[in-house]
């Protein structure tokens, strides 16, 4: 019976444990990796495995598929044989000719898997996901430095111009005022260039030749339209990362894309860590991404658990009743758990995983139109007993902080 064995450094075929044939790789690393992904074509070996006109058995479960596309009747070995062949390898890459003695197979093992070890790490810093991650992670951080900074200039230009912080909302309007200069340079055209109407315009020029603010020295402007600039700039930089964010989400994960949106979807895939770890998760996992804190106080005090997390800043969840919204939750996390596994293992849009959705959200609108008699009842207060400070609650789960938003603005 012919045996063919996969090592690291390349394939031997023996007959009744004599060598009769071998096979080098030329790239041990590269072309290790590719047998085991499926995609060598190992002409060379298939042309000799065919001229024996027998069955053979083989080391590998991956090799064995190859074989078998080429139409070579083969099967995988007793685990008696593997186990052997494993405890064994460093003699039969010796016997082989790939190495000169057991101190060099050893040697050649060990670079083997040096090699092997930094191919994983490209390959998985290639992984278009990861990029995607730190894209929407860095669009998270701008808008927590841009508030910081909007609060800033706020505060500062308000010392010179305190009435216009009430009348403009639009931050990148009030830097772009800021930049303009003191309040007595200001003109409608500055308005204007600003995006802000005639009539707004002009009820600004008036408020600001009746402004009580005081002045402001030019190194204190220079400074405070330094950072009205930065607030700009940081607009700009987010509006490429969105748009890129967008269109990343589209090419590598579409079928999220339409279940989540790219925001909320990349937000999810930042949390989970890559495609293929969303793709691996149950539904109730990624029903509460965003949200482990509660979860894990829930488990702690035997609180009512969250029922979202980031999928709160879904449209379908944050514009649904709040009797609605866990169950509405819970259809989009089903929904998205499948479309990960789409994106990673399967090819293009499923459209039908879309239209499921809304008809299950639709369903539940009739269905739960309004709330129970349990989800209208209002929570207990907290209460004192006599003799000690115990206390006691009832009702719904509460939220803090952002455990079951996520914290994170839609893009």
């Amino acid at each position: 019976m012919y045996s063919v064995i996969l090592t690291e450094l390349g394939i031997s075929v023996f007959k009744d444990e004599k060598l009769e044939k071998v096979f080098p790789f030329k790239d041990s690393v590269r072309d290790y990796i590719s047998v085991k992904k499926k995609e060598s074509r190992l002409i060379d070996l298939v042309d000799y495995l065919r001229s024996l006109q027998r069955g053979v058995t083989t080391s590998d479960e991956s090799l064995l598929i190859l074989l078998k596309k080429n139409s070579i009747d083969a099967q995988i070995m007793e685990e008696s044989q593997l186990e052997k062949i494993q405890a064994t390898k460093p003699q039969i890459i010796v016997d082989s000719g790939f190495a000169q003695n057991l101190a060099d197979a050893l040697t050649k093992l060990r670079e083997f898997a040096m090699g092997l070890s930094s191919s994983k790490v490209t390959e998985v810093s290639e992984s278009p996901d990861l990029h995607i991650i730190q894209a929407i992670n860095s669009l998270d951080e701008i808008d927590k430095i841009s508030n910081a900074l909007s609060s800033r200039l706020r505060e500062w230009y308000g010392l010179h111009f305190p009435e216009l912080d009430n009348i403009i909302d639009s931050i990148n309007g009030y830097a772009q005022i800021v930049l303009a200069g003191k309040r007595e340079s200001l003109t409608k055209k500055v308005y204007e260039d600003a995006g802000f109407p005639d009539s707004k315009a002009e009820m600004i020029s008036l408020i600001a030749s009746k402004s009580r603010g005081g002045d402001i020295s030019d190194v204190n402007l220079a400074i405070v339209q330094s950072i009205a600039k930065q607030i700009l700039d940081f607009h700009d930089l987010r509006k490429k990362l969105e748009d890129h964010v967008e269109s990343e989400m589209q090419t590598i994960a579409p079928n999220i894309t339409v279940i989540l949106g790219a925001a909320v979807g990349a937000r999810i895939l930042g949390r989970a860590g890559s495609l293929k770890k969303l793709a691996s998760m149950p539904a109730s996992t990624i029903q509460i991404i965003g949200a482990e804190k509660a979860l894990f106080r829930s488990l702690k005090t035997g609180a009512q658990p969250p029922k979202h997390g980031l999928l709160f800043q879904h449209a379908m969840v944050h514009a649904a009743p709040r009797w609605q919204r866990g169950k509405i939750a819970r259809a989009i996390a089903a929904k998205a758990a499948i479309a990960a596994r789409v994106d990673v293992y399967g090819e293009g849009i499923n459209k039908t995983l879309l239209e499921k959705l809304n008809i299950r959200v639709d369903e539940i609108g009739k269905k739960y139109e309004n709330p129970t008699e349990k989800e209208t009842s209002r929570p207990e207060s907290f209460r004192r007993d006599e003799g000690g400070d115990s206390r006691r609650r009832e009702g719904g789960f509460r939220r803090e902080g952002g455990d079951s938003r996520g914290g994170s603005r839609n893009i």
